[in-house]
């Protein structure tokens, strides 16, 4: 549909925040795109979660049918955190698409995140080619790591004598929560966990395991691990079970070696997967066979810049930033971005200085948290050098000490 036609139809329609009392309306129209039903268990849990104040929808006559909304979170940066919009529920029903819907919906939702004072929106994207046109680029990466049993095995086991805790999930909240916290603020990427998050880190309905028991936990002094198995036999006969990982977390060597060790000893199982590990994970060098685990590399969180200069000022950088990195910054979909940049280590402003670099707000999302560097970009035709030794200076400086991480979904 022509965009002047698509304005023209949405004219007739209303773009509003769904109540509380709509919200059943809400999460049917969300679960619609993923081709799913609305239980009663995702009934209770987005009541649980929700934040209806911050959920737009269209309604057409009266009836709901496209959604969008977000959580309110703080994402850890390098250096710092930030407070940040968790984009979540985007959704158009089939018989309402391509008409512009979508884009007025976001262009709002962002303009609201801006009125708020986050300066950071992020999500998770179910399809690749949707988020970029609205500057959001791939922030982090993750791995996927599949573990054969017995050959994966720790080489340096860690001392019998370690104490560890195991059983439901939910009985080992507040020692998991204390690891967490510590980890978090060291690892770009990872989301705080207040209010509700916890509850619902641990959220397991019956209907999505898939087979696997219930989920448990496994804690060590300085880490804890969270996991279910899934058991079966093959056609011999002969027990095939998986022990599939939902988040580790380690705040030292020791603990990492002895939750590893941990899961991939679990009698009558014959693999370790785990969906959302670091992409930097070092099993395979923990183990005495690295040809023991495969890994292979997935697409993590995006990242949207709101605001350039709350968004650079609020993260730390390498020493290569000195004296300063001028930055020059389209963005059509938020043009309040659009113009040079100057980064210091004492924050970031508007500046009329020639510009190191030029880059869309999408290229600028992508490296903000320190994972996509600026040369890999380059590289791709997305990032301009415009200053002579500006580009190796900015990519060093914008690139974390570890690989950002996001180990959650919502």
């Amino acid at each position: 549909m022509p965009w002047s036609s698509a304005l023209r139809y949405a004219a007739r329609m209303q773009l509003r925040p769904a109540t509380r009392e709509e919200f059943d309306a809400f999460s049917r129209v969300a679960l619609s795109a993923f081709h799913r039903e609305l239980s009663d268990v995702a009934r209770e849990r987005y009541q649980r979660i929700g934040e209806p104040e911050r959920s737009l929808a269209w309604f057409d006559d009266g009836r709901i049918v496209a959604t969008t909304g977000a959580f309110t979170r703080r994402l850890t940066v390098p250096g710092g955190e930030v407070a940040c919009a968790a984009v979540t529920a985007v959704a158009v029903a089939p018989t309402h698409r391509r008409r512009g819907l979508l884009t007025a919906m976001t262009r709002r939702q962002l303009a609201d995140v801006r009125d708020r004072g986050e300066p950071v929106a992020i999500l998770w994207a179910s399809e690749g080619g949707i988020y970029g046109r609205f500057g959001y680029g791939i922030a982090t990466r993750a791995a996927h790591l599949v573990a054969g049993r017995p050959a994966a095995r720790v080489a340096a086991p860690p001392e019998p004598d370690e104490l560890l805790r195991a059983g439901p999930a939910g009985e080992h909240v507040e020692a998991m929560r204390l690891v967490h916290d510590r980890v978090r603020l060291t690892r770009a990427g990872m989301l705080d966990r207040r209010g509700p998050w916890w509850q619902d880190n641990l959220h397991d309905p019956e209907a999505d395991r898939d087979g696997g028991q219930p989920l448990q936990a496994v804690v060590v002094g300085g880490g804890y691990a969270l996991y279910s198995v899934k058991p079966q036999f093959d056609a011999d006969d002969l027990p095939s079970g998986e022990v599939r990982v939902r988040e580790l977390i380690a705040r030292t060597p020791a603990a990492r070696a002895t939750l590893w060790s941990f899961l991939l000893d679990q009698d009558l199982t014959a693999s370790t997967t785990w969906d959302l590990a670091p992409l930097d994970d070092p099993l395979p060098l923990m183990l005495s066979d690295p040809r023991a685990v495969r890994v292979s590399e997935v697409e993590g969180l995006w990242a949207r810049i709101i605001d350039v200069g709350g968004a650079l000022a609020a993260r730390e950088y390498g020493s290569q930033l000195d004296p300063e990195l001028v930055l020059e910054v389209t963005d059509a979909f938020c043009p309040w971005n659009e113009g040079r940049w100057r980064v210091t280590r004492e924050g970031c402003a508007r500046t009329d200085a020639a510009p190191d670099l030029a880059l869309g707000v999408a290229d600028l999302g992508a490296a903000y948290l320190g994972g996509t560097t600026l040369v890999e970009l380059a590289d791709a035709g997305r990032v301009r050098e415009l200053r002579p030794g500006g580009l190796a200076r900015g990519s060093a400086a914008f690139r974390g000490e570890v690989e950002p991480w996001c180990p959650e979904t919502f």
